[in-house]
């Protein structure tokens, strides 16, 4: 399913989102003991397996980056069937989400290294320079901002990310086509112009925000009348 920046259900969407997503938790009958963001979430009209993932989607939807979710599974060269979790089409890449001490991780890694391609690093005449480009997305960095005498003002939620092709990947605003897009090399991998000027941001910047999505609150023990969602 694909996304762009506009929700057609507002005003209303997020209501009906956290009714389904309530009925989603309630129904999956694996989830016991697991904590929020490990359960499913609805965003958008759109079931994800975990709040993590959920977020993810939202933050990309507020960089007006379009996204697929689960949209194929692969056969990696091992072998093993992977369906990955995003697919960026206009940039041509691929967003695994994982947690802290998430196992299975190396399917992501295996995946990056089928798609890269075997050019110069600085020299390469693909579509999307380097070959397709594979991310994991983690949960956020919170960055804490202090007052003068040492308090906290703001906490802000960053994104936070890594490249599977083991080395560094940086995200920017082309100048040129306006698209938000990681890079590894010096080339848009939208409209594939130079990034002259571009300014790269490493992961954790507050230059891009993490938005958080949790569904209905947990129930307390404080109100016994409360139904678990």
């Amino acid at each position: 399913m694909q996304h762009g920046s506009n929700d057609p259900r507002q005003p209303f969407g997020a209501l009906f989102d956290t009714i389904a997503t309530a009925e989603a938790r309630a129904n999956d009958t694996d989830a016991s003991g697991l904590a929020i963001e490990a359960r499913p979430t609805v965003y958008r009209g759109t079931t994800f397996r975990s709040a993590l993932e959920a977020s993810w989607a939202a933050s990309l939807d507020n960089l007006a980056i379009a996204w697929e979710y689960e949209p194929t599974t692969v056969t990696l060269p091992s072998g093993i069937r992977y369906i990955p979790d995003f697919h960026l089409p206009e940039t041509g890449t691929w967003l695994e989400v994982k947690g802290t001490g998430v196992p299975r991780i190396e399917k992501a890694y295996e995946y990056a290294e089928a798609l890269a391609c075997n050019c110069p690093r600085f020299r390469c005449t693909c579509r999307w320079p380097g070959g397709e480009l594979v991310v994991i997305g983690r949960p956020p960095v919170t960055i804490r901002d202090h007052d003068e005498r040492g308090f906290v003002r703001r906490r802000t939620l960053c994104l936070e990310w890594a490249s599977a092709r083991n080395r560094g990947a940086w995200l920017t605003l082309c100048p040129d086509c306006l698209q938000i897009t990681w890079f590894d090399a010096p080339r848009c991998r939208a409209c594939q112009g130079p990034l002259a000027g571009a300014h790269g941001h490493q992961t954790g910047s507050t230059a891009f925000q993490f938005t958080r999505i949790t569904g209905p609150a947990a129930p307390t023990t404080d109100n016994p009348h409360r139904k678990a969602a």
